[in-house]
């Protein structure tokens, strides 16, 4: 027969944690109190009381590695986050990033797009390489760093804009060249067009 945790307790597995608590409670005491019995009876209290624990122990390691399987499907889908980086709700998306458990390559290219989104180009810089060192094989980060250090060598962004070396303090929303686009030229935000995951709303036309 097939061993089952939650038999053994007489729950089924969509019992809570605290009925759970409670089963045990209730005949941990029992057992231990029946095993001081003579004969037969004390053998199989004790038997049972052995078998209590170890189930009661399988248990909570089940659940423990049940939540934290879904804490990682959770934290690896950043489908949320993109949406509102499509809205352009980057305050809400730079909290929803924050509150991550895990900070991947993934979180860092994500990281990477709203930076580049608040015009922060450098440190969007600074993320794609940390996604590209945590997954070196992986095309579309290289390709996104590639495109990034094209548009930063070009003369498409002033210098003032590269000064920052560190994440800023949001002051409110910002703009390229007060032209719709994020780098001030239609051609370079083109460019870095993939790297965006779709968020055509950061330009204003195509080339």
């Amino acid at each position: 027969m097939e061993y089952n945790a939650y038999e053994i307790l007489g729950l089924t597995p969509s019992a809570t944690q605290e009925e759970i608590d409670a089963r045990y409670q209730e005949l941990r005491a029992k057992y231990q109190k029946d095993r001081f019995l003579p004969g037969e009876e004390g053998e199989v209290a004790s038997e049972k009381l052995q078998q209590l624990e170890v189930a009661y122990r399988d248990i909570a390691i089940q659940r423990e590695e049940q939540k934290q399987t879904a804490d990682f499907q959770q934290d690896s889908d950043y489908t949320e986050v993109q949406e509102l980086l499509e809205k352009n709700k980057l305050d809400e998306a730079q909290a929803k990033l924050d509150a991550r458990l895990t900070r991947d390559a993934e979180w860092h290219y994500i990281q990477s797009i709203l930076f580049y989104k608040r015009n922060w180009f450098l440190e969007s810089k600074k993320q794609l390489e940390l996604a590209c060192e945590m997954e070196p094989d992986n095309e579309r980060y290289k390709q996104s760093l590639a495109k990034l250090t094209k548009i930063l060598a070009s003369n498409t962004i002033s210098p003032d804009q590269l000064r920052s070396n560190s994440r800023p303090i949001d002051n409110g929303p910002s703009v390229g060249a007060n032209n719709g686009t994020c780098t001030g030229s239609y051609c370079a935000d083109c460019v870095l067009c993939n790297m965006c995951c779709n968020c055509c709303q950061c330009m204003g036309s195509g080339c």
